[in-house]
């Protein structure tokens, strides 16, 4: 039964609910203006950080260390840095991942 809640949270996470967007849908953002190997680089380095994020937040709430708060504000620090450039959402994506590697030790 776990494995099934699990299961449909993590497709939840990826493919969004209503009025909420999956984390497809929002990388597909984060890549549209980069072209070529940035473009590349940008969504497998969002394919990896999904899998990490969405594994843990699909965990039942007893014993998730990834949150929703933490998803929206992740999601934000993202937007932002990609305004800014490709390069300033690569340290983005690289800072929530050093975040990741705390919080899972």
């Amino acid at each position: 039964m776990v494995f099934q809640d699990e299961k449909k949270w993590l497709k939840k996470f990826y493919e969004g609910a209503f009025l909420v967007k999956g984390w497809n849908d929002r990388s597909k953002e984060l890549v549209k203006n980069f072209e070529g190997s940035q473009r590349t680089e940008m969504n497998r380095l969002l394919e990896d950080l999904g899998g990490r994020i969405g594994g843990e937040w699909a965990k039942d709430n007893s014993i998730r260390r990834i949150d929703t708060d933490m998803l929206q504000h992740w999601g934000e620090t993202l937007k932002t840095a990609k305004a800014q450039g490709p390069q300033a959402l690569m340290d983005q994506i690289q800072a929530i991942d050093s975040e990741i590697d705390a919080l899972l030790g």
